[in-house]
């Protein structure tokens, strides 16, 4: 996919987690100009989460001052499955969404044309032109946030399956025989044990049932504000709860790759998303020990595993690329 380089275009791009809101505004050349960033609340239902985005998209708007006129198109990533015109939302668990006519209703209330596309699929988008898969043909992307989802190129398109499914790399399970239940109603997959909202459940049951743990300190005693910096703190403090978790979760996390690995045969794995963007330094190297004590016969040397080289702004300027690729 070719970057932005429409002259005098600019385009939204906003990435909506089940736990944030990021908005930001990209130029003709992919230059970030600004980001905003709110709590999504998904317990406000539709009508308020939507209020929310809209807010973030506007505080956006004025921190690069521009007015909405300015705006070629609106490219918003959700955590969820998406119908192949990019319109529909058909569910997306973390937020409580079924079959919600996103691009419609983003319109109605903003007056400039949206797609929406999955968040991850949006992410990978944003590796494959801007960040560590730039000039791969083939790569597999694993984003650990809320929950844990992927996306997969081939041939240096992305590959979306028959139904737009593919890439859901988190519902693939690493615990054969139970494990923790997934929001998907199945247990042992991925996204049970690997995710932010899985080690998040972990560590507040563990400290629940008496187990010590700097993070408490850290939150304040306010268990629900634990977060990837709070996780990444803890851990660079030596503190061992929160290191045994983050150290099954590398375990886990290099089991899923190695099965795409043993699958697809890429050129490389690449992760991100907040967790990893948090601890990447410290769960990289685990993680590919995991990994290639799984995987059946490829080489260190040709398969690669890495971060995105984006940070937190993936989601946000993939989704930006989808908008601009609507308009051409």
């Amino acid at each position: 996919m070719k970057p932005l380089r429409r002259a005098g275009k600019h385009y939204l791009g906003v990435d909506l987690g089940g736990t944030k809101i990021l908005a930001a505004v990209f130029d003709d050349r992919g230059k970030l100009l600004s980001r905003e960033k709110k709590a999504t609340k998904p317990e406000l239902g539709l009508t308020g989460v939507l209020q929310r985005v809209e807010e973030c998209i506007h505080e956006a708007l004025a921190t690069a001052a521009l007015p909405h006129t300015a705006i070629t198109a609106l490219g918003i990533g959700v955590p969820g499955l998406v119908d192949t015109k990019g319109e529909i939302v058909r569910i997306a668990a973390n937020l409580g969404w079924h079959n919600v006519p996103l691009a419609r209703l983003l319109k109605r209330r903003l007056d400039i044309p949206v797609t929406v596309v999955n968040d991850v699929q949006a992410g990978t988008l944003a590796v494959g032109e801007y960040g560590t898969g730039r000039g791969l043909k083939s790569f597999v992307c694993m984003f650990i946030g809320t929950g844990l989802g992927g996306g997969i190129v081939l041939d240096g398109q992305l590959y979306r399956g028959s139904t737009g499914m593919a890439g859901e790399v988190g519902h693939m399970p690493v615990i054969p025989d139970g494990g923790p239940k997934c929001g998907c109603g199945h247990r042992g997959c991925l996204e049970a044990v690997a995710s932010r909202s899985a080690i998040v459940r972990r560590i507040v049951r563990e400290i629940e049932e008496g187990r010590e743990s700097v993070v408490t300190q850290l939150c304040d005693d306010d268990l629900t504000r634990l977060r990837s910096r709070i996780l990444s703190t803890a851990y660079r403090q030596g503190d061992e709860l929160v290191r045994e978790v983050i150290h099954e979760v590398c375990h886990y996390t290099g089991i899923g790759a190695a099965m795409l690995i043993n699958a697809l045969n890429p050129q490389a794995v690449i992760l991100g998303g907040g967790v990893i963007e948090a601890l990447g330094d410290r769960m990289l190297p685990r993680i590919t020990r995991s990994a290639w004590a799984h995987v059946i016969s490829a080489s260190p040397d040709r398969i690669r595993i890495k971060d995105t080289g984006l940070g937190d702004d993936a989601g946000i300027l993939g989704a930006a690329l989808a908008a601009q690729r609507s308009q051409l």
